[in-house]
């Protein structure tokens, strides 16, 4: 059932290492494969909000290099503990959401693991990351806190 795990992590460090701690547990008890993504945080242009269902700006916006270290330490803590685990920087070009769930499909994802915000005002108002995976994703998922 969960033979092939996606851990979608972000640019927090402790809501990763959540993520990644989780993913850990999982296929260490069912020998699953591991696919980390990160969907990087690029900037928009502020014009893009005015139109109805576009992305809000990401506040600090990330080079590949930084994306690439983020996944990097996530798959060196996977492989540490004897784990098979690959892993994947998306642009972050579109929906993030939709980025991380076309992933899950193509890796034919059994579980997608998924950090939590918490509450944010743009989540109430637009829908969180974590709540689309929540309610679009075709596997199970799992909202880690």
């Amino acid at each position: 059932m969960f033979d092939r795990i996606v851990a979608a992590i972000d640019a927090d460090s402790t809501r990763a290492q959540h993520v990644i701690d989780a993913a850990v547990e999982l296929a260490s008890r069912h020998g699953s494969q591991v696919l980390v993504i990160h969907v990087r945080e690029v900037e928009r242009p502020g014009a893009a909000l005015a139109r109805p269902g576009a992305i809000p700006p990401a506040l600090t916006p990330e080079s590949e290099e930084e994306a690439a270290r983020i996944v990097e330490q996530a798959l060196q803590r996977l492989r540490a503990a004897g784990l098979r685990a690959e892993g994947r920087v998306g642009q972050g070009l579109g929906s993030t959401a939709h980025e991380l769930l076309d992933s899950a499909l193509e890796f034919k994802a059994g579980l997608i693991l998924v950090g939590d915000r918490g509450s944010h005002l743009t989540d109430l108002l637009l829908g969180g990351v974590a709540h689309r995976i929540v309610h679009q994703a075709q596997c199970s998922v799992l909202v880690v806190r």
